[in-house]
C-alpha cells in the first residue's frame, strides 16, 4: 500500500511542478504591450502628444528610426507645442480602438512665422527641454514621463524627422502560483520518497525468517557477532537511500525557489499608481537601459488646475545658468562681444560689449565680473504660459569672498533662448526678503502697480534724483540709504568734487539720460517686490574759454577715440540696479540690493 500512495505521490508533485514550471515558460502572457506609426517622411518635426505616451501605465520605452540623425526631447506639452508653433509637423497620438500609433499633419501656422524666426531650426539645445537625447541612425530609450509631458522627435530641423516610431510599455505577466505549486510539488516528491523508503523497510523485514534456526554442530558455528556485524552493515546500507535521494532533491528545490522573483508569489494589493503620477525619469544611461529615477524630475501636471507654471524648473535653470557661464568666459578671453548676442540682450549686453572696447585701448579698466555655473542660491522663474518670460536668479560662485551675482533673465519668444538682461552684483551683506519656491514661481508686476509702497517707475524716478542732488531731493526719505555704496561713489558729493576739480577753462555738467532697458518687477512672498531698473547719467566736459581745448582721458578716451577736442566730450554711464519695494502699507523704505555700473558711450559733441 506503501508503493501505491508513493506512485501517487510522485504523479501529484510531477503534475504540480509541471504545472508551474509551464506557467513561466509555454503559458507566460507577453510583458509589454507595443504600438508603431510610420510617418509619411515629409515632416522636419514629430510631435509625441502626451496622450499616446501615457496610453498606458508605466514606463514608456521609444525607438525611432529612419534617419540618419536622430533627435529627441521632451517638455511640457505646451512649452513643446509653442517651439513648433509656426512650423508644419506631424502630432503623434493614440488610437484606443486599434491599439496602434496615429499620425496626423499639423500645417504651419503663418501667424508665428516671428517665432520661427526669432531662434534655429535645429530644436537641440533650446532651453525647453527638461532632457534631450541624440544617436545616428536608430535610438531606443526608456522614459517615465507623467501626463502633461510630450516628446519632440527631428533629425536636424532641415532633414526629415525619423520615419519609424514604436513606443511600448510593460505590462503585468506575474505569475503568483509558481512558488506555491512548485513547493506544493516538491513537497508531494519528499513524501512519495518517504512512503516509497518506508515501503521497502517493511519488505525487507517482512522477508527475514520467522523462526529460530537449528543449532550447528559446534565445530562448524559461525561467530554471532560477525553475522550480525554483516547483516547490520547490510541494514545500514540499505537505510541510508532515503538521505541520499531527499537531500539532493530539497537541496536542488530550494535552489530553484531561491532565484524566484516577487512574480512568483502571492501578493498583497499595493495602492494603484498611474503614468499620470508617476514622477518623470531621464534615462541618464546608454541606449536600451533603464531609466534612473532623478530626484529633481519634473512633476506631474494637473490637467484641471488652470494655473501658470513656472517658466522653467530649477533643474532647467541650473543648465541654462552654466551654458551662460561658459558662453561668458568665452566672449570674455576674446573680448569678443558677437560670442554673447546668444546668450546677452539689453543693458547687460551693452555695458559688457563696451567694457570690452574700452579694455582694448585701456587694459586698466577693471574687467567685467564672471558669472559662475553655480551654484544658484536663489530662483525665481515668472508663472506664465505666454511669452516673455523672466526669471531671477542668484548665483553664488566657488569663491565665497568675490560676491554673488543678480541675473535677470528674458526669454522673449519659444524658439529664442534665455538672455541675461540685468547682471547685478549684490551689496555686501545684502538679505534678500522671502520668495516663492521655485516649483511655484512668481508674477510679474505692472511697472505703476499701487500694490507696493511706491511704484516701480517712481522708483527709479526717485532714485535718479537722489544720485543728483542729494539730500535736497523730495524722495530721500523714501529709499534706504543704509549699505548703499553706489551714492558714495557716484552721489551728488562725487559729482561737486568732481565739478570742483575742472578748473576755470572748461565745465562739467551731469544729466539724467532716458535708459534703453525695461525695468522688470517680480512679486516677493511677502507681497513686495524685487525690481530691476537701468538709469542712466551723462557726463559733459565742454571748453568756456575761445580756444580752449578738452582732454579725454582713460576709459572715455579708448571708448571714444578723442585724445583733444575744442567741442567738447560726452560720456554716458549706465547704471543696472536690483531694489526691494516693500508692500503698500509696510512701514519699511525701499533697498537698494545690488548694481552693475560703468560707461556705456564716449562721443565728442557736435
Amino acid at each position: 500500500m506503501r508503493f501505491i500512495f508513493a506512485i501517487f505521490a510522485f504523479i501529484i508533485a510531477t503534475a504540480l511542478i509541471g504545472v508551474g514550471v509551464a506557467q513561466r515558460t509555454v503559458f507566460l502572457p507577453p510583458s509589454t504591450v507595443a504600438s508603431s506609426v510610420t510617418l509619411d517622411g515629409d515632416e522636419a518635426y514629430a510631435l509625441i502628444d502626451s496622450s499616446a505616451l501615457t496610453a498606458h501605465t508605466g514606463k514608456q520605452t521609444i525607438v525611432l528610426t529612419g534617419s540618419d540623425t536622430v533627435f529627441a526631447a521632451y517638455g511640457r506639452t505646451a512649452d513643446v507645442e509653442a517651439w513648433l508653433d509656426g512650423s508644419e509637423y506631424a502630432s503623434i497620438g493614440y488610437d484606443a480602438d486599434s491599439g496602434e500609433l496615429t499620425s496626423t499633419t499639423v500645417p504651419a501656422n503663418p501667424d508665428a512665422a516671428d517665432n520661427v524666426a526669432s531662434g534655429s531650426a535645429n530644436p537641440a539645445n533650446s532651453d525647453l527641454w527638461l532632457e534631450q537625447f541624440t544617436a545616428d541612425d536608430a535610438m531606443y530609450r526608456t522614459l517615465a514621463l507623467p501626463a502633461g509631458y510630450s516628446m519632440i522627435v527631428a533629425s536636424d530641423g532641415t532633414q526629415p524627422a525619423p520615419t519609424q516610431i514604436r513606443l511600448s510599455w510593460p505590462i503585468p505577466n506575474a505569475t503568483p502560483w509558481v512558488g506555491p505549486l512548485i513547493v506544493a510539488g516538491v513537497a508531494f516528491l519528499l513524501a512519495g520518497l518517504v512512503l516509497l523508503v518506508l515501503g521497502l523497510l517493511h519488505m525487507r523485514r517482512s522477508q527475514r525468517p520467522r523462526r529460530k534456526p537449528p543449532a550447528l554442530p559446534k565445530g562448524k558455528r559461525f561467530s554471532s557477532s560477525r553475522t550480525n556485524a554483516i547483516e547490520s552493515g547490510v541494514k545500514r546500507g540499505r537505510r541510508s537511500i532515503a538521505p541520499a535521494i531527499a537531500v539532493p532533491v530539497v537541496l536542488v528545490s530550494l535552489l530553484a525557489l531561491s532565484g524566484c522573483s516577487a512574480d512568483y508569489w502571492p501578493q498583497a494589493a499595493a495602492p494603484a499608481t498611474d503614468a499620470a503620477t508617476a514622477p518623470a525619469t531621464p534615462d541618464a544611461s546608454s541606449d536600451g537601459a533603464a531609466a534612473t529615477p532623478d530626484p529633481d524630475a519634473p512633476v506631474a501636471v494637473d490637467d484641471a488646475d488652470n494655473a501658470p507654471t513656472p517658466a522653467v524648473t530649477e533643474t532647467q535653470l541650473e543648465g541654462i545658468v552654466a551654458n551662460i557661464s561658459s558662453v561668458t568666459a568665452e566672449a570674455d578671453a576674446a573680448s569678443n562681444k558677437d560670442q554673447l548676442a546668444g546668450r546677452f540682450t539689453g543693458p547687460a549686453l551693452e555695458l559688457r560689449s563696451a567694457t570690452y572696447a574700452i579694455r582694448a585701448g585701456y587694459p586698466e579698466y577693471p574687467a567685467p565680473q564672471a558669472i559662475p555655473a553655480g551654484p544658484l542660491q536663489v530662483v525665481l522663474p515668472q508663472a506664465t504660459d505666454s511669452w516673455p518670460k523672466s526669471v531671477f536668479t542668484i548665483v553664488q560662485g566657488d569663491d565665497t569672498s568675490v560676491p554673488p551675482v543678480a541675473l535677470m533673465l528674458v526669454q522673449e519668444t519659444p524658439r529664442s533662448n534665455y538672455k541675461v538682461y540685468y547682471e547685478i552684483t549684490l551689496e555686501p551683506d545684502t538679505s534678500l526678503p522671502p520668495v516663492a519656491a521655485a516649483s511655484v514661481g512668481t508674477t510679474r508686476l505692472p511697472l505703476d502697480t499701487k500694490l507696493l509702497t511706491m511704484t516701480p517707475d517712481q522708483l527709479k524716478t526717485a532714485y535718479a534724483d537722489i544720485l543728483s542732488v542729494g539730500d535736497a531731493s523730495q524722495y530721500i526719505d523714501q529709499i534706504d540709504a543704509t549699505g548703499d555704496t553706489l551714492r558714495t561713489q557716484v552721489g551728488v558729493d562725487y559729482k561737486n568734487a568732481k565739478k570742483a576739480g575742472i578748473g576755470s577753462s572748461a565745465t562739467i555738467d551731469f544729466a539724467q539720460v532716458a535708459g534703453t532697458g525695461q525695468s522688470i518687477a517680480l512679486a516677493t512672498s511677502d507681497s513686495g517686490a524685487l525690481v530691476a531698473v537701468d538709469l542712466r547719467e551723462s557726463e559733459t566736459a565742454k571748453p568756456v574759454e575761445s580756444g580752449a581745448t578738452v582732454s579725454a582721458e582713460g576709459a572715455v578716451k579708448a571708448l571714444s577715440g578723442i585724445t583733444e577736442t575744442a567741442k567738447g566730450v560726452e560720456a554716458t554711464y549706465g547704471y543696472q540696479l536690483l531694489f526691494y519695494i516693500p508692500p503698500f502699507g509696510d512701514p519699511g523704505k525701499a533697498e537698494l540690493l545690488g548694481f552693475s555700473q560703468g560707461l556705456v558711450q564716449a562721443k565728442e559733441l557736435p
